[in-house]
Protein backbone atom coordinates (compact mmCIF):
# COMPACT_ATOMS: atom_id res chain seq x y z
CA UNK A 1 0.00 0.00 0.00
CA UNK A 2 2.79 2.40 0.85
CA UNK A 3 4.54 1.61 -2.46
CA UNK A 4 1.34 2.34 -4.44
CA UNK A 5 0.96 5.67 -2.67
CA UNK A 6 4.52 6.67 -3.54
CA UNK A 7 4.00 5.76 -7.22
CA UNK A 8 0.77 7.77 -7.38
CA UNK A 9 2.45 10.81 -5.83
CA UNK A 10 5.30 10.59 -8.35
CA UNK A 11 2.91 10.39 -11.33
CA UNK A 12 0.90 13.33 -9.98
CA UNK A 13 4.07 15.43 -9.70
CA UNK A 14 5.09 14.62 -13.29
CA UNK A 15 1.63 15.59 -14.62
CA UNK A 16 1.65 18.85 -12.65
CA UNK A 17 5.09 19.73 -13.98
CA UNK A 18 3.99 18.97 -17.55
CA UNK A 19 0.89 21.14 -17.26
CA UNK A 20 2.94 24.00 -15.81
CA UNK A 21 5.34 23.81 -18.75
CA UNK A 22 2.45 23.79 -21.22
CA UNK A 23 0.88 26.85 -19.58
CA UNK A 24 4.27 28.61 -19.69
CA UNK A 25 4.70 27.97 -23.41
CA UNK A 26 1.34 29.66 -24.08
CA UNK A 27 2.31 32.90 -22.30
CA UNK A 28 3.85 35.88 -24.24
CA UNK A 29 7.59 35.74 -24.83
CA UNK A 30 9.45 37.30 -21.95
CA UNK A 31 12.24 39.81 -22.67
CA UNK A 32 14.84 37.25 -21.64
CA UNK A 33 13.48 34.86 -24.27
CA UNK A 34 14.17 37.35 -27.06
CA UNK A 35 17.16 39.33 -25.82
CA UNK A 36 20.41 38.66 -24.02
CA UNK A 37 21.13 42.06 -22.49
CA UNK A 38 24.36 42.01 -20.54
CA UNK A 39 25.26 38.68 -22.07
CA UNK A 40 26.11 39.34 -25.76
CA UNK A 41 24.95 36.54 -28.00
CA UNK A 42 27.64 37.00 -30.65
CA UNK A 43 31.15 38.29 -31.05
CA UNK A 44 29.91 41.56 -32.60
CA UNK A 45 28.04 42.44 -29.41
CA UNK A 46 24.54 41.51 -30.57
CA UNK A 47 21.92 41.53 -27.81
CA UNK A 48 19.05 40.03 -29.81
CA UNK A 49 18.61 36.26 -30.02
CA UNK A 50 18.08 36.18 -33.79
CA UNK A 51 19.79 35.03 -36.94
CA UNK A 52 21.56 37.48 -39.24
CA UNK A 53 19.66 38.56 -42.39
CA UNK A 54 21.11 37.37 -45.70
CA UNK A 55 21.80 40.00 -48.40
CA UNK A 56 19.83 39.18 -51.54
CA UNK A 57 20.17 42.15 -53.92
CA UNK A 58 22.27 43.92 -55.08
CA UNK A 59 25.33 41.79 -54.33
CA UNK A 60 28.69 40.80 -55.87
CA UNK A 61 29.44 44.21 -57.41
CA UNK A 62 26.19 44.27 -59.40
CA UNK A 63 26.06 47.40 -61.60
CA UNK A 64 22.95 49.50 -60.93
CA UNK A 65 21.03 50.70 -63.97
CA UNK A 66 20.23 54.19 -62.75
CA UNK A 67 16.65 54.06 -64.00
CA UNK A 68 15.25 53.73 -60.49
CA UNK A 69 16.53 54.42 -57.02
CA UNK A 70 18.35 51.31 -55.74
CA UNK A 71 16.53 49.08 -53.26
CA UNK A 72 18.58 46.87 -50.91
CA UNK A 73 16.87 43.57 -50.18
CA UNK A 74 17.70 40.78 -47.73
CA UNK A 75 16.25 37.48 -46.54
CA UNK A 76 14.60 38.19 -43.21
CA UNK A 77 16.16 37.34 -39.86
CA UNK A 78 14.44 34.93 -37.49
CA UNK A 79 14.08 35.31 -33.73
CA UNK A 80 15.40 32.09 -32.18
CA UNK A 81 12.96 31.41 -29.36
CA UNK A 82 9.83 33.47 -30.04
CA UNK A 83 7.85 35.08 -32.86
CA UNK A 84 8.20 38.87 -32.68
CA UNK A 85 7.88 41.77 -35.14
CA UNK A 86 11.49 42.46 -36.03
CA UNK A 87 12.62 45.76 -37.52
CA UNK A 88 15.74 46.26 -39.64
CA UNK A 89 18.62 48.69 -39.98
CA UNK A 90 20.62 49.06 -43.21
CA UNK A 91 23.98 50.79 -43.53
CA UNK A 92 25.71 51.82 -46.77
CA UNK A 93 29.46 52.52 -46.96
CA UNK A 94 31.65 54.22 -49.57
CA UNK A 95 34.64 52.52 -51.18
CA UNK A 96 36.81 54.16 -48.49
CA UNK A 97 34.70 52.71 -45.68
CA UNK A 98 32.84 55.91 -44.82
CA UNK A 99 29.20 55.52 -43.68
CA UNK A 100 27.15 57.40 -46.27
CA UNK A 101 23.64 56.31 -45.30
CA UNK A 102 21.92 54.72 -42.30
CA UNK A 103 18.31 53.71 -42.86
CA UNK A 104 17.19 54.02 -39.27
CA UNK A 105 14.60 51.38 -38.32
CA UNK A 106 12.46 50.09 -41.20
CA UNK A 107 9.63 47.58 -40.97
CA UNK A 108 10.91 44.97 -43.41
CA UNK A 109 14.16 43.60 -44.86
CA UNK A 110 14.34 46.10 -47.73
CA UNK A 111 15.40 49.74 -48.00
CA UNK A 112 15.43 52.20 -50.91
CA UNK A 113 18.59 54.29 -50.97
CA UNK A 114 18.47 57.99 -51.86
CA UNK A 115 20.28 57.90 -55.21
CA UNK A 116 21.58 61.45 -54.82
CA UNK A 117 23.84 60.21 -52.02
CA UNK A 118 25.57 57.74 -54.37
CA UNK A 119 28.09 59.32 -56.78
CA UNK A 120 28.46 58.09 -60.34
CA UNK A 121 30.58 55.03 -61.12
CA UNK A 122 31.62 54.12 -57.55
CA UNK A 123 31.65 50.94 -55.48
CA UNK A 124 29.56 50.74 -52.30
CA UNK A 125 29.06 48.07 -49.66
CA UNK A 126 26.07 47.47 -47.39
CA UNK A 127 24.93 45.38 -44.47
CA UNK A 128 21.73 44.86 -42.47
CA UNK A 129 20.69 43.59 -39.03
CA UNK A 130 17.43 42.94 -37.15
CA UNK A 131 16.43 44.98 -34.12
CA UNK A 132 13.69 44.66 -31.50
CA UNK A 133 12.86 47.02 -28.63
CA UNK A 134 16.38 48.42 -28.40
CA UNK A 135 18.15 45.08 -28.78
CA UNK A 136 19.99 44.20 -32.00
CA UNK A 137 21.01 41.03 -33.74
CA UNK A 138 24.21 40.22 -35.62
CA UNK A 139 25.07 42.10 -38.82
CA UNK A 140 24.67 40.30 -42.10
CA UNK A 141 27.63 39.54 -44.29
CA UNK A 142 28.71 42.52 -46.38
CA UNK A 143 27.33 42.89 -49.91
CA UNK A 144 28.52 45.24 -52.65
CA UNK A 145 27.28 47.08 -55.74
CA UNK A 146 28.48 49.59 -58.35
CA UNK A 147 26.65 52.82 -59.19
CA UNK A 148 25.74 53.54 -62.82
CA UNK A 149 28.49 54.37 -65.29
CA UNK A 150 25.94 55.64 -67.81
CA UNK A 151 23.50 58.47 -67.49
CA UNK A 152 19.87 58.62 -66.37
CA UNK A 153 16.84 60.86 -66.10
CA UNK A 154 14.80 59.99 -63.01
CA UNK A 155 11.96 62.38 -62.23
CA UNK A 156 13.68 65.74 -61.79
CA UNK A 157 17.13 64.18 -61.38
CA UNK A 158 19.56 63.93 -64.29
CA UNK A 159 23.05 62.61 -64.70
CA UNK A 160 24.60 62.57 -68.17
CA UNK A 161 28.40 62.20 -68.31
CA UNK A 162 28.52 62.63 -72.13
CA UNK A 163 32.10 61.31 -72.02
CA UNK A 164 30.84 57.81 -72.81
CA UNK A 165 29.78 58.73 -76.35
CA UNK A 166 26.06 58.86 -75.65
CA UNK A 167 23.37 60.95 -74.01
CA UNK A 168 20.18 60.24 -72.09
CA UNK A 169 18.72 63.46 -73.46
CA UNK A 170 17.39 64.21 -76.94
CA UNK A 171 20.28 65.17 -79.18
CA UNK A 172 19.99 67.85 -81.87
CA UNK A 173 23.14 67.65 -83.99
CA UNK A 174 26.67 67.98 -82.66
CA UNK A 175 29.00 65.04 -82.12
CA UNK A 176 30.82 63.22 -79.33
CA UNK A 177 34.52 63.79 -78.75
CA UNK A 178 35.96 60.55 -77.27
CA UNK A 179 36.61 60.96 -73.54
CA UNK A 180 35.76 64.67 -73.59
CA UNK A 181 32.00 65.02 -74.07
CA UNK A 182 29.46 66.34 -76.56
CA UNK A 183 30.45 69.20 -78.87
CA UNK A 184 28.04 71.60 -80.57
CA UNK A 185 28.99 71.98 -84.24
CA UNK A 186 26.50 74.70 -85.26
CA UNK A 187 24.36 77.42 -83.72
CA UNK A 188 21.34 75.10 -84.05
CA UNK A 189 22.67 72.15 -82.02
CA UNK A 190 21.61 71.15 -78.52
CA UNK A 191 20.62 68.40 -76.10
CA UNK A 192 17.22 68.47 -74.35
CA UNK A 193 16.49 67.05 -70.89
CA UNK A 194 12.77 66.82 -70.16
CA UNK A 195 12.28 66.46 -66.41
CA UNK A 196 9.50 66.51 -63.84
CA UNK A 197 8.79 70.14 -62.97
CA UNK A 198 11.30 71.23 -60.35
CA UNK A 199 10.90 74.48 -58.41
CA UNK A 200 13.94 73.74 -56.19
CA UNK A 201 16.85 72.31 -58.15
CA UNK A 202 20.57 72.54 -58.84
CA UNK A 203 21.83 72.29 -62.42
CA UNK A 204 25.54 71.91 -63.09
CA UNK A 205 27.82 71.04 -65.99
CA UNK A 206 31.41 71.33 -67.16
CA UNK A 207 32.14 73.20 -70.39
CA UNK A 208 35.21 74.02 -72.46
CA UNK A 209 36.33 74.88 -75.97
CA UNK A 210 35.29 78.54 -76.23
CA UNK A 211 37.04 81.88 -75.83
CA UNK A 212 35.87 85.47 -75.63
CA UNK A 213 32.63 86.44 -77.33
CA UNK A 214 33.87 89.54 -79.10
CA UNK A 215 33.09 89.25 -82.79
CA UNK A 216 30.50 86.47 -82.44
CA UNK A 217 27.49 86.90 -84.77
CA UNK A 218 25.14 87.10 -81.75
CA UNK A 219 25.11 86.83 -77.98
CA UNK A 220 25.53 83.05 -77.89
CA UNK A 221 24.04 80.89 -75.13
CA UNK A 222 25.57 78.23 -72.90
CA UNK A 223 22.23 77.01 -71.57
CA UNK A 224 18.50 77.57 -71.95
CA UNK A 225 15.55 76.37 -69.92
CA UNK A 226 11.79 76.66 -69.73
CA UNK A 227 8.62 74.95 -70.88
CA UNK A 228 9.00 72.28 -73.55
CA UNK A 229 6.34 73.92 -75.72
CA UNK A 230 8.52 77.01 -76.23
CA UNK A 231 11.32 75.18 -78.05
CA UNK A 232 9.45 75.03 -81.36
CA UNK A 233 11.08 78.11 -82.85
CA UNK A 234 12.53 81.60 -82.39
CA UNK A 235 9.32 83.44 -81.51
CA UNK A 236 7.95 80.68 -79.28
CA UNK A 237 11.14 80.84 -77.25
CA UNK A 238 11.61 84.61 -77.21
CA UNK A 239 8.15 85.51 -75.86
CA UNK A 240 7.49 82.63 -73.47
CA UNK A 241 6.76 83.45 -69.79
CA UNK A 242 9.08 80.67 -68.51
CA UNK A 243 12.11 81.58 -70.64
CA UNK A 244 15.57 81.35 -69.09
CA UNK A 245 18.97 81.54 -70.77
CA UNK A 246 22.56 82.54 -69.99
CA UNK A 247 24.55 84.16 -72.78
CA UNK A 248 28.04 85.44 -73.46
CA UNK A 249 28.04 89.01 -74.72
CA UNK A 250 29.59 89.83 -78.06
CA UNK A 251 30.16 93.52 -77.20
CA UNK A 252 32.66 95.20 -74.88
CA UNK A 253 35.71 93.00 -74.52
CA UNK A 254 33.78 89.78 -75.07
CA UNK A 255 33.95 88.62 -71.43
CA UNK A 256 30.59 89.91 -70.21
CA UNK A 257 27.47 87.84 -69.62
CA UNK A 258 23.71 88.35 -69.43
CA UNK A 259 20.99 86.24 -67.89
CA UNK A 260 17.24 86.38 -68.55
CA UNK A 261 15.09 84.40 -66.12
CA UNK A 262 11.29 84.68 -66.25
CA UNK A 263 9.33 83.10 -63.44
CA UNK A 264 5.94 82.81 -65.13
CA UNK A 265 5.40 86.13 -66.89
CA UNK A 266 7.10 88.59 -69.23
CA UNK A 267 7.64 92.25 -68.40
CA UNK A 268 8.98 94.27 -65.53
CA UNK A 269 6.86 92.80 -62.72
CA UNK A 270 7.51 89.84 -60.46
CA UNK A 271 6.59 87.28 -61.68
CA UNK A 272 8.32 88.72 -64.71
CA UNK A 273 11.71 89.38 -66.24
CA UNK A 274 14.81 88.99 -64.12
CA UNK A 275 17.49 90.43 -66.39
CA UNK A 276 21.02 90.90 -65.11
CA UNK A 277 24.11 91.99 -67.02
CA UNK A 278 27.43 91.04 -65.45
CA UNK A 279 29.61 92.92 -65.19
CA UNK A 280 27.41 96.03 -65.65
CA UNK A 281 30.17 97.92 -67.48
CA UNK A 282 30.40 95.23 -70.21
CA UNK A 283 34.04 94.69 -69.22
CA UNK A 284 35.91 92.58 -66.68
CA UNK A 285 34.09 89.26 -66.81
CA UNK A 286 35.82 85.89 -66.63
CA UNK A 287 38.97 85.79 -68.76
CA UNK A 288 37.61 83.06 -71.01
CA UNK A 289 40.24 80.59 -72.25
CA UNK A 290 39.38 77.93 -74.83
CA UNK A 291 41.64 75.36 -73.14
CA UNK A 292 40.14 75.73 -69.66
CA UNK A 293 37.25 73.70 -68.26
CA UNK A 294 34.63 75.80 -66.45
CA UNK A 295 32.12 74.48 -63.92
CA UNK A 296 28.72 76.20 -64.12
CA UNK A 297 26.17 75.81 -61.30
CA UNK A 298 22.59 77.15 -61.35
CA UNK A 299 20.50 76.89 -58.18
CA UNK A 300 16.90 78.02 -57.82
CA UNK A 301 14.04 77.70 -55.37
CA UNK A 302 10.76 79.60 -54.82
CA UNK A 303 12.75 82.49 -53.33
CA UNK A 304 15.16 83.12 -56.23
CA UNK A 305 18.25 81.93 -58.09
CA UNK A 306 22.05 81.98 -57.95
CA UNK A 307 24.58 81.26 -60.71
CA UNK A 308 28.23 80.47 -60.02
CA UNK A 309 31.16 79.73 -62.31
CA UNK A 310 34.07 77.88 -60.72
CA UNK A 311 32.62 78.72 -57.31
CA UNK A 312 32.32 82.49 -57.91
CA UNK A 313 28.83 84.03 -57.78
CA UNK A 314 28.02 86.00 -60.95
CA UNK A 315 24.22 86.24 -60.78
CA UNK A 316 21.78 86.35 -57.90
CA UNK A 317 18.18 87.55 -57.69
CA UNK A 318 14.93 86.93 -55.81
CA UNK A 319 11.57 85.57 -56.94
CA UNK A 320 8.01 86.36 -55.97
CA UNK A 321 6.46 83.19 -57.31
CA UNK A 322 8.35 79.95 -57.95
CA UNK A 323 10.05 79.07 -61.23
CA UNK A 324 8.03 75.99 -62.25
CA UNK A 325 7.52 75.44 -66.01
CA UNK A 326 4.62 72.98 -66.56
CA UNK A 327 6.67 70.86 -69.02
CA UNK A 328 10.15 71.47 -67.69
CA UNK A 329 12.96 71.33 -70.22
CA UNK A 330 16.67 72.07 -69.79
CA UNK A 331 18.67 72.41 -72.99
CA UNK A 332 22.37 72.76 -73.76
CA UNK A 333 22.83 75.80 -75.98
CA UNK A 334 19.79 77.55 -77.47
CA UNK A 335 18.85 75.92 -80.76
CA UNK A 336 15.36 77.55 -81.12
CA UNK A 337 17.07 80.91 -81.59
CA UNK A 338 20.06 79.53 -83.51
CA UNK A 339 22.33 80.86 -80.76
CA UNK A 340 24.11 77.80 -79.40
CA UNK A 341 27.80 78.41 -78.72
CA UNK A 342 29.27 76.36 -81.59
CA UNK A 343 32.51 74.54 -80.79
CA UNK A 344 31.76 74.28 -77.09
CA UNK A 345 32.20 70.86 -75.42
CA UNK A 346 29.85 69.86 -72.56
CA UNK A 347 30.18 67.04 -70.05
CA UNK A 348 29.00 65.94 -66.59
CA UNK A 349 25.50 67.40 -66.81
CA UNK A 350 23.71 66.93 -63.52
CA UNK A 351 20.36 68.08 -62.12
CA UNK A 352 19.67 67.54 -58.44
CA UNK A 353 16.33 68.38 -56.79
CA UNK A 354 16.46 69.58 -53.20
Amino acid sequence: MQRSTLVLMAVTAIVATTLACDRGSMSPASPSTVTATGNPATSDGATLKATAPTPLSPINDERLSGETEPTLTAIAATAKYATVALKYRFQVFSDTGELVQDSGLVNGPSFTVAADSLPFDKRFTWRVRAEYQGAFGPWSTTASFLTPNGGYIRGSAVFDPLTNGQTVGKQHGGHFVPGQGWQADTYFDGIDYDIATCSSCKLEFDVTGFGKGLGNPADLKWISMGDGTMFGGFWDFRDHPWKMHLEQRSDGDGTGMKIVWRNGAAGDGDPGDHVIVSPPSKYGGPRWDGSQVYHFVFQWNPSGFTVTIDGEVWFNDGFVGAYAPPHHRISLGCYPRGETMAGTIYRNVKVTPF
